[in-house]
């Protein structure tokens, strides 16, 4: 039994829409403004280490304020913009499409750029340590 031709048609249509690239892209998840902790466990290859990741949505030129962490930090930027600045070094834009790693004990802040920061970051932690260490600003205005 061969289908008729407005199943055909209906079918072709179906397959066409689902090969063509939507106009909206692929829906994100839209996390609360602030850091969002997503994920977190301990690292098997890195013993004393564990892993935590999170979902950062930072309103529009916000201000990060000054701090390190004990282990590593990666960051990569899925929209909008951040400036960076670690503690002996010239600010750092990233956009879309870039991050970043930062050494361990690195004193670095910032703030969102103009539309804010959307991005992801993950943090290798040595256990018993705080994800993250406040740094008061200096005076003279390094913040």
């Amino acid at each position: 039994m061969r289908p008729s031709l407005p199943v055909l048609i209906a079918l072709a249509a179906g397959l066409g829409a689902c090969a063509s690239p939507g106009s909206q892209g692929v829906a994100v998840y839209q996390s609360a403004p602030g850091i969002t902790e997503v994920l977190s466990g301990p690292i098997q290859a890195a013993p004393g280490h564990h892993l935590v990741m999170g979902d950062l949505n930072i309103p529009a030129n916000a201000p990060i304020p000054r701090h390190y962490h004990h282990g590593e930090e990666f960051l990569y930027i899925l929209g909008g913009s951040t400036v960076i600045v670690r503690e002996g070094e010239g600010e750092m834009t990233l956009l879309p499409g870039q991050g970043v790693r930062i050494a361990p004990g690195t004193v670095h802040w910032g703030k969102a750029g103009p539309q804010g920061l959307r991005a992801v970051s993950s943090w290798v932690v040595p256990d018993g340590q705080p994800l993250r260490v406040a740094v008061p600003d200096q005076p003279g205005g390094a913040h």
